[in-house]
């Protein structure tokens, strides 16, 4: 018993002489999104006429979405890391229009490129309050796809975006050395949104602009919750 409680205060010296590192200059760390959804709706209708029953049966799809987006972290100095995520966003609309059996749909393509800079204050043992800031600059192209004369119609329109965003309500749980797990309960973001499309109407060039601005405060009782890798 006294060899075993010995052991115990022994090992336990050992960490108190060698405590876990985290944040530290040099640090280099690895995360990310992916996201799919989708959806469709399914109609089933009978029909009774005197003795004769018919049955129809209709799939529609719905939307659909995919984002993917991995992210780099590196440590310029202790606690305080920089970052650059890129990201790709496919977003499908439902049917907006049918060329005899073939639908319709909008495609939005974007691209963007994120970098970032957060801090990571501890406030007790492998738990930290990182606060970020991050900037987002994409563009992408929106193909609109109508019903013509001789088939399915594609109109092309490209943008571009530009936003940033605050993350005051985040934090990180670093339990081991190579593992830590982000919480986030809300961020304040801004978006701007700018579309250009030329087309000709009756023998006239025709060039229009659109530019469209989102700001965006939102508080949640289930955080969001994301993995790191450090290495």
């Amino acid at each position: 018993m006294k060899k075993n409680f010995l052991g115990i205060i022994a090992l336990t010296a050992v960490f108190a002489a060698n405590p876990l590192q985290a944040q530290q200059q040099g640090d280099m760390v690895i995360t990310g999104s992916l996201g799919l959804s989708g959806n469709s709706t399914h109609y089933r209708s009978k029909v009774v006429q005197g003795n004769e029953t018919s049955k129809e049966k209709e799939i529609v799809p719905g939307s659909f979405k995919f984002s993917i987006m991995p992210e780099f972290g590196y440590y310029v100095l202790d606690r305080l890391e920089v970052s650059l995520a890129l990201g790709y966003d496919l977003e499908r609309s439902g049917v907006v229009d049918q060329w005899q059996d073939k639908n319709c749909y909008d495609f939005t393509h974007l691209f963007t490129i994120n970098p970032g800079i957060s801090y990571h204050l501890p406030i007790c043992e492998k738990f930290y309050y990182a606060p970020a800031f991050y900037l987002s600059i994409g563009f992408g192209s929106v193909n609109s796809q109508s019903a013509g004369r001789n088939g399915i119609e594609v109109d092309k329109e490209g943008f571009t975006a530009f936003g940033f965003g605050i993350s005051l309500l985040s934090f990180e749980i670093k339990p081991t050395e190579h593992f830590a797990i982000s919480l986030s309960a809300g961020d304040f973001t801004y978006a701007l949104v700018h579309a250009k499309d030329k087309e000709e109407v009756a023998g006239a060039e025709v060039s229009s602009h659109v530019t469209a601005n989102n700001v965006d405060f939102g508080l949640n009782l289930g955080a969001s919750i994301g993995f790191k890798y450090y290495f």
